[in-house]
């Protein structure tokens, strides 16, 4: 039986885009286009009508919005994908409009023959994998954006996401095999070593295509993209020129956290340096905040005026995980219990120091959790990854840790002010 010809309807009241899309799939029989809508009521009336496969929705559609269109598609439940064509640039709202109602895909204008056949041949096999539950694809709902940060340099935040990248990769690579679900996008323009940790020496990063851009599409992230064999995908940002070390713009990185999300199920930014439009928009767009911090008394400082910081800028508290890293031999007088105190924080896990592996991890370019995956450390990153949503399979010996690393905060109190280690018996 042959492949199932692609039913698609075109939302544009303008008609350039569509006349465009007409023309890229003009004489090819896999793509049927079964209706035109010049308008948001036409594209309601024949979505509901031709119930196409794929809708693809012009964001100048009049009166109204395309997003608010995709809006209201996603309440009729329609079995249909919906593309959004983005005519300038993308901007946050309409990233997270996009998000919340469910668009698979983007499309930035001028339209790419190759660029727009692919997005709908993807928004298609997403759907149709969902309808016979092969599960190929994750819905949107349980695509996540991790973002894993630190108060100070020195705390273990590149090490960490590193090696939790291979570790879902793994998980996923199991359930999913020959899948590719987890990016690992290190957004450090002035100092990103995620390459270096994964033995990468990418090509081209995202510094060199930002001077000239205000945001970027598909097609372009695809070409910084570089595979490594544990099944995590990198992107790098880092700057390849010394002297021309310009920041990413906000539009660069909200475009780019777009892109990632629509294309992969688990997206982990390496942030890097702290307080900047780069991080302060990461930070804003992911769901979840890994908190890297540094087991010993003057990073555990930092670390509480920084989460202080991001409790003050609204972050909500069940969003933030902190993560105890054990950077010194000496961290382990420091329990986790007087961590916690310290912080006003429940530690959602605990990396122990491992001098022998480590160094070598870093240096060779090689993550623990595969070169050792049973080690202390490694276990600890695994348990990590199933609190996150990682299927880490039965029988692992991090299975019974979900419920202990469970967050709760509701059923912890801490002091509001505490600058000193409290006494060594605690537990």
């Amino acid at each position: 039986m042959g492949n199932p010809i692609i039913k698609i309807l075109i939302a544009d009241s303008e008609g350039a885009a569509c006349d465009k899309i007409c023309s890229f799939l003009t004489g090819d029989p896999a793509y049927q286009v079964v209706g035109r809508a010049v308008n948001a009521d036409e594209c309601m009336g024949l979505a509901l009508i031709k119930r196409p496969d794929v809708i693809i929705v012009h964001n100048g559609l009049k009166p109204t919005s395309g997003i608010e269109v995709c809006e209201q598609l996603a309440l009729q439940n329609l079995d249909s994908a919906t593309l959004l064509v983005v005519a300038q640039a993308m901007d946050e709202n309409l990233f997270r409009r996009m998000m919340a109602a469910g668009v698979s895909e983007l499309l930035v204008a001028p339209l790419q023959k190759n660029r727009a056949i692919d997005a709908i041949r993807n928004a298609f096999d997403k759907k149709a994998g969902q309808r016979h539950g092969d599960t190929p694809v994750p819905n949107e709902d349980s695509r996540r954006i991790i973002a894993v940060t630190g108060p100070r340099g020195g705390c273990g935040r590149t090490m960490v996401a590193v090696n939790l990248s291979c570790a879902i990769a793994k998980a996923a690579e199991r359930t999913s095999p020959g899948s590719k679900h987890v990016v690992l996008a290190d957004v450090n323009v002035r100092a990103g070593d995620a390459a270096t940790f994964l033995d990468i020496r990418p090509q081209r990063t995202l510094s060199d295509v930002s001077a000239a851009a205000t945001s970027v599409d598909r097609e372009m992230i695809e070409s910084l993209l570089e595979n490594h064999p544990s099944g995590v995908t990198l992107l790098s940002a880092a700057a390849t020129e010394p002297y021309e070390r310009q920041e990413l713009s906000r539009g660069i990185i909200v475009s780019t956290l777009a892109v990632l999300r629509s294309r992969f199920r688990y997206t982990l930014v390496d942030v890097g340096v702290t307080g900047t439009e780069v991080s302060n928009v990461t930070l804003d767009f992911c769901d979840t905040i890994l908190l890297v911090v540094g087991a010993d008394l003057p990073r555990l400082r930092a670390a509480r005026l920084y989460l202080c910081h991001l409790l003050e800028s609204n972050f909500p508290r069940e969003k933030i995980q902190v993560v105890l890293n054990d950077i010194q031999p000496e961290s382990k007088t420091i329990s986790t219990s007087q961590a916690e105190t310290i912080l006003e924080a429940v530690v959602a896990a605990r990396v122990p120091h491992e001098g022998r592996f480590v160094p070598d991890s870093i240096n060779l370019g090689q993550p623990f959790v595969l070169t050792h995956p049973n080690c202390p450390a490694s276990q600890a990153i695994h348990g990590l990854a199933a609190k996150l949503g990682a299927d880490i399979g039965k029988g692992s010996a991090v299975k019974g840790l979900w419920k202990r690393l469970h967050w709760n905060a509701a059923s912890q109190a801490f002091a509001s002010t505490v600058y000193a280690v409290p006494t060594r018996g605690a537990s």
